[in-house]
Protein backbone atom coordinates (compact mmCIF):
# COMPACT_ATOMS: atom_id res chain seq x y z
CA UNK A 1 0.00 0.00 0.00
CA UNK A 2 2.96 2.52 0.68
CA UNK A 3 4.03 1.86 -2.58
CA UNK A 4 0.95 2.87 -3.97
CA UNK A 5 1.02 6.19 -2.11
CA UNK A 6 4.48 6.90 -3.14
CA UNK A 7 3.58 6.31 -6.98
CA UNK A 8 0.26 8.22 -6.76
CA UNK A 9 2.32 11.46 -4.59
CA UNK A 10 5.36 11.03 -7.88
CA UNK A 11 2.45 11.04 -10.78
CA UNK A 12 0.82 13.99 -8.76
CA UNK A 13 3.79 15.81 -8.96
CA UNK A 14 4.87 14.55 -12.10
CA UNK A 15 1.74 16.13 -13.76
CA UNK A 16 1.81 19.57 -11.57
CA UNK A 17 5.26 19.95 -13.02
CA UNK A 18 4.52 19.00 -16.94
CA UNK A 19 1.60 21.53 -16.72
CA UNK A 20 3.89 23.90 -15.57
CA UNK A 21 6.57 23.67 -18.04
CA UNK A 22 3.70 23.60 -20.47
CA UNK A 23 2.25 27.20 -19.07
CA UNK A 24 5.84 28.82 -18.81
CA UNK A 25 8.04 27.56 -21.01
CA UNK A 26 6.18 25.97 -23.32
CA UNK A 27 6.38 28.90 -25.96
CA UNK A 28 6.52 32.49 -25.64
CA UNK A 29 5.01 33.71 -22.77
CA UNK A 30 4.07 37.76 -22.21
CA UNK A 31 3.03 39.80 -19.68
CA UNK A 32 -0.45 41.83 -20.21
CA UNK A 33 -0.65 44.45 -17.84
CA UNK A 34 -4.80 45.60 -17.15
CA UNK A 35 -5.94 47.89 -14.93
CA UNK A 36 -9.61 48.12 -12.67
CA UNK A 37 -11.89 50.52 -11.93
CA UNK A 38 -10.07 52.07 -9.34
CA UNK A 39 -6.93 52.57 -11.53
CA UNK A 40 -4.79 49.71 -9.75
CA UNK A 41 -2.67 47.79 -12.52
CA UNK A 42 -2.99 44.01 -12.57
CA UNK A 43 -0.46 41.64 -14.53
CA UNK A 44 -0.92 38.49 -16.45
CA UNK A 45 1.10 35.88 -18.16
CA UNK A 46 -0.49 35.11 -21.22
CA UNK A 47 -0.17 33.38 -24.51
CA UNK A 48 0.15 35.36 -27.97
CA UNK A 49 -0.43 34.24 -31.57
CA UNK A 50 0.42 36.50 -33.96
CA UNK A 51 -1.56 36.30 -37.26
CA UNK A 52 0.25 38.40 -39.92
CA UNK A 53 -0.08 41.95 -38.34
CA UNK A 54 -2.79 41.13 -35.94
CA UNK A 55 -1.80 40.63 -31.98
CA UNK A 56 -4.57 38.09 -30.27
CA UNK A 57 -4.23 36.67 -26.68
CA UNK A 58 -6.50 34.09 -25.20
CA UNK A 59 -8.78 33.97 -22.07
CA UNK A 60 -8.81 30.12 -21.86
CA UNK A 61 -12.17 30.85 -19.86
CA UNK A 62 -14.88 33.82 -19.64
CA UNK A 63 -14.74 34.39 -16.04
CA UNK A 64 -11.06 35.12 -16.64
CA UNK A 65 -9.84 38.18 -13.80
CA UNK A 66 -7.77 39.79 -17.08
CA UNK A 67 -10.75 39.46 -19.08
CA UNK A 68 -13.34 40.77 -16.83
CA UNK A 69 -10.92 43.90 -16.35
CA UNK A 70 -10.26 44.59 -20.37
CA UNK A 71 -14.57 44.73 -20.98
CA UNK A 72 -14.54 47.49 -18.32
CA UNK A 73 -10.69 49.39 -19.51
CA UNK A 74 -10.14 48.09 -22.37
CA UNK A 75 -6.93 50.17 -23.05
CA UNK A 76 -3.73 47.65 -21.81
CA UNK A 77 -0.30 47.22 -22.01
CA UNK A 78 1.49 43.92 -23.53
CA UNK A 79 5.16 43.00 -22.67
CA UNK A 80 6.62 41.25 -25.24
CA UNK A 81 10.54 40.80 -24.17
CA UNK A 82 12.12 43.94 -24.01
CA UNK A 83 8.89 45.66 -26.02
CA UNK A 84 6.47 47.35 -24.27
CA UNK A 85 3.10 48.09 -26.56
CA UNK A 86 -0.25 49.55 -25.69
CA UNK A 87 -3.22 48.36 -27.79
CA UNK A 88 -6.99 48.25 -27.13
CA UNK A 89 -8.45 45.38 -26.24
CA UNK A 90 -12.14 43.69 -27.84
CA UNK A 91 -13.20 40.40 -26.75
CA UNK A 92 -14.39 38.47 -30.25
CA UNK A 93 -16.10 35.00 -29.11
CA UNK A 94 -16.74 34.08 -32.56
CA UNK A 95 -13.39 33.50 -33.81
CA UNK A 96 -12.72 31.16 -31.48
CA UNK A 97 -12.39 28.21 -33.28
CA UNK A 98 -9.95 30.11 -35.38
CA UNK A 99 -7.65 31.13 -32.63
CA UNK A 100 -8.20 28.20 -30.90
CA UNK A 101 -6.11 26.89 -34.07
CA UNK A 102 -3.51 29.60 -33.89
CA UNK A 103 -2.73 28.72 -30.63
CA UNK A 104 -2.42 24.89 -31.34
CA UNK A 105 -0.12 25.68 -34.33
CA UNK A 106 1.77 27.94 -32.34
CA UNK A 107 2.28 26.27 -28.94
CA UNK A 108 2.35 22.77 -30.06
CA UNK A 109 2.84 20.40 -27.01
CA UNK A 110 2.05 22.91 -24.52
CA UNK A 111 -1.64 23.46 -25.65
CA UNK A 112 -1.99 19.93 -26.18
CA UNK A 113 -0.80 19.21 -22.80
CA UNK A 114 -3.15 22.28 -21.51
CA UNK A 115 -6.16 21.32 -23.35
CA UNK A 116 -6.64 17.85 -22.10
CA UNK A 117 -7.32 19.71 -18.47
CA UNK A 118 -8.49 23.26 -19.98
CA UNK A 119 -11.85 23.47 -21.42
CA UNK A 120 -11.33 25.15 -24.77
CA UNK A 121 -14.75 25.30 -25.97
CA UNK A 122 -15.84 28.68 -23.73
CA UNK A 123 -12.01 30.38 -24.38
CA UNK A 124 -12.19 34.05 -25.58
CA UNK A 125 -10.15 35.36 -28.30
CA UNK A 126 -9.11 38.71 -27.79
CA UNK A 127 -7.58 41.01 -30.17
CA UNK A 128 -5.13 43.46 -29.79
CA UNK A 129 -5.72 47.00 -31.88
CA UNK A 130 -2.46 48.87 -31.39
CA UNK A 131 -2.79 52.61 -30.64
CA UNK A 132 -0.62 54.99 -32.79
Amino acid sequence: MRHLTSWAVLLLVGGAAVLFAARNYGGEVATLYTTDGTGRTFQSSVWVVDKGPQVWLRATSPTSPWLDRIVNHPEVELLRGESLKTFRATPLVHRRERINADMAQAYGWAEWVLAKVEDRSEAVPVFLDPFG
